[in-house]
Protein backbone atom coordinates (compact mmCIF):
# COMPACT_ATOMS: atom_id res chain seq x y z
CA UNK A 1 0.00 0.00 0.00
CA UNK A 2 1.16 3.36 -1.23
CA UNK A 3 1.51 5.91 1.69
CA UNK A 4 1.74 8.82 -0.85
CA UNK A 5 -1.05 11.47 -0.95
CA UNK A 6 -2.63 13.30 -3.95
CA UNK A 7 -1.78 16.90 -3.61
CA UNK A 8 -5.13 18.50 -1.80
CA UNK A 9 -6.35 14.86 -0.48
CA UNK A 10 -7.48 14.99 3.13
CA UNK A 11 -6.59 12.66 5.78
CA UNK A 12 -9.22 10.68 6.82
CA UNK A 13 -10.32 11.81 10.11
CA UNK A 14 -10.26 9.58 13.37
CA UNK A 15 -13.30 8.43 13.80
CA UNK A 16 -14.83 8.05 17.50
CA UNK A 17 -15.98 4.22 18.78
CA UNK A 18 -19.16 5.19 18.39
CA UNK A 19 -19.44 5.95 14.72
CA UNK A 20 -17.09 2.79 14.00
CA UNK A 21 -20.09 0.62 15.76
CA UNK A 22 -22.58 2.46 13.74
CA UNK A 23 -20.91 1.91 10.88
CA UNK A 24 -21.08 -1.76 11.42
CA UNK A 25 -24.32 -2.05 11.95
CA UNK A 26 -25.58 -0.10 9.16
CA UNK A 27 -23.24 -2.34 6.59
CA UNK A 28 -24.21 -5.00 8.34
CA UNK A 29 -28.17 -4.79 8.19
CA UNK A 30 -27.13 -3.54 3.94
CA UNK A 31 -25.82 -6.96 3.71
CA UNK A 32 -28.20 -9.25 5.99
CA UNK A 33 -31.37 -7.42 6.01
CA UNK A 34 -33.69 -10.79 6.26
CA UNK A 35 -31.42 -11.74 8.67
CA UNK A 36 -31.70 -8.44 10.93
CA UNK A 37 -35.35 -8.49 10.55
CA UNK A 38 -35.25 -12.01 11.83
CA UNK A 39 -33.54 -10.70 14.85
CA UNK A 40 -35.25 -8.02 15.57
CA UNK A 41 -38.78 -10.31 15.61
CA UNK A 42 -37.12 -12.65 18.26
CA UNK A 43 -36.28 -10.01 20.10
CA UNK A 44 -40.29 -8.29 20.54
CA UNK A 45 -41.09 -12.23 20.56
CA UNK A 46 -39.35 -12.56 23.32
CA UNK A 47 -40.48 -9.61 24.85
CA UNK A 48 -43.87 -10.40 25.07
CA UNK A 49 -43.37 -13.85 26.01
CA UNK A 50 -41.12 -13.61 28.84
CA UNK A 51 -43.38 -10.47 29.74
CA UNK A 52 -40.88 -7.89 29.66
CA UNK A 53 -44.11 -5.25 27.98
CA UNK A 54 -47.60 -6.47 27.86
CA UNK A 55 -48.71 -5.26 24.11
CA UNK A 56 -52.54 -6.21 22.74
CA UNK A 57 -52.61 -7.94 19.54
CA UNK A 58 -53.24 -4.97 17.58
CA UNK A 59 -49.97 -2.78 19.26
CA UNK A 60 -47.73 -6.28 18.33
CA UNK A 61 -49.02 -5.59 15.09
CA UNK A 62 -48.25 -2.51 14.31
CA UNK A 63 -44.81 -2.95 16.01
CA UNK A 64 -44.00 -5.60 13.57
CA UNK A 65 -45.33 -3.56 10.71
CA UNK A 66 -43.39 -0.42 11.47
CA UNK A 67 -40.40 -2.16 11.81
CA UNK A 68 -40.88 -4.39 9.03
CA UNK A 69 -41.53 -0.98 6.64
CA UNK A 70 -38.70 0.76 8.47
CA UNK A 71 -36.23 -1.56 7.30
CA UNK A 72 -37.66 -2.47 3.96
CA UNK A 73 -36.95 1.28 3.40
CA UNK A 74 -33.51 1.95 4.66
CA UNK A 75 -32.20 -1.02 2.61
CA UNK A 76 -33.99 0.33 -0.39
CA UNK A 77 -32.74 3.52 -0.40
CA UNK A 78 -28.66 1.90 -0.02
CA UNK A 79 -29.69 -0.30 -3.50
CA UNK A 80 -28.60 1.24 -6.42
CA UNK A 81 -30.73 0.07 -9.13
CA UNK A 82 -28.98 -2.24 -11.95
CA UNK A 83 -31.58 -0.74 -15.05
CA UNK A 84 -31.74 2.97 -15.36
CA UNK A 85 -35.19 4.13 -15.09
CA UNK A 86 -37.47 5.44 -18.11
CA UNK A 87 -40.73 7.10 -18.93
CA UNK A 88 -41.67 6.87 -22.89
CA UNK A 89 -37.86 5.77 -23.70
CA UNK A 90 -36.27 8.77 -22.35
CA UNK A 91 -33.55 8.11 -19.09
CA UNK A 92 -34.98 10.40 -16.19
Amino acid sequence: MSTHRVPGETLPAKQSPGARIWDTIVLWVRMESAATQALIMTIIALGIAFGWWHWSDAQTGAVVGIVSALLAMFVRSQVTPLVRPTVKGRVL
